[in-house]
């Protein structure tokens, strides 16, 4: 894993290089997972798509397994589901942890097929979709979960959506918790957000983290 990955992970993880390095090749050689998620593609004709093309790819969905598997977290909350990368990962570390729960709130009317097609079904105990815009449904998923871990945004991103997402999130989460945002170069809301709070954003690609102290 190169450098800036792992600087990434430590920052908001503690992580340190023999942990992470444990974890990625953890991930990288778990065959059962990646051919659930081959069957999937078959089934749900997706095969003629280039791999993990919607949203969070491979290589983020092995950064935010990493992350879950260092942090072992009891409730993980993420907006936006599309096929499923970003929530197959997390769940399979939840699983590998043997402890947690992921939330997802999705609109699937983009997807031809459901929410999350590409989760492996060994996977989904450990999973609650809610469907409906996360305006509309995040604060009852918060209500419900009470303190949480890790959120992540992945669903619209307009600059109020991405900015209402992180400070309702930023209340419920725990002291040490983790604010995590896809497509931060969208728009300035995560920086934005971390000037306000006073406290440091750090960033890979397109994907932002903030740890709340």
């Amino acid at each position: 894993m190169q450098r800036t990955a792992e600087n990434f992970i430590t920052n908001l993880s503690g992580a340190n290089a023999a942990e992470i390095h444990e974890y990625v090749d953890e991930i990288r050689l778990n065959h059962e997972f990646y051919k659930r998620i081959e069957e999937n593609r078959s089934v749900f004709d997706r095969r003629q798509h280039s791999s993990w093309d919607f949203g969070i790819g491979r290589p983020l969905g092995m950064i935010l397994y990493t992350i879950c598997r260092r942090k072992k977290p009891d409730i993980v909350v993420e907006t936006g589901v599309a096929s499923g990368v970003s929530s197959s990962h997390i769940l399979c570390a939840l699983e590998q942890n043997k402890h947690g729960q992921l939330y997802s709130i999705d609109l699937p009317s983009w997807q031809r097929n459901q929410s999350g097609w590409m989760i492996p079904s060994y996977l989904r105990n450990r999973w609650y979709l809610i469907q409906g815009k996360s305006s509309e449904k995040l604060e009852q998923v918060f209500k419900k979960a009470g303190q949480i871990d890790i959120f992540l945004h992945d669903s619209e991103h307009s600059y109020q959506n991405m900015l209402w997402e992180f400070q309702i999130a930023w209340t419920y989460l725990k002291s040490g918790g983790l604010l995590l945002s896809h497509n931060i170069d969208t728009n300035d809301a995560f920086s934005d957000f971390c000037q306000n709070q006073a406290t440091k954003g750090y960033s890979l690609i397109n994907l932002g983290g903030i740890v709340k102290d």
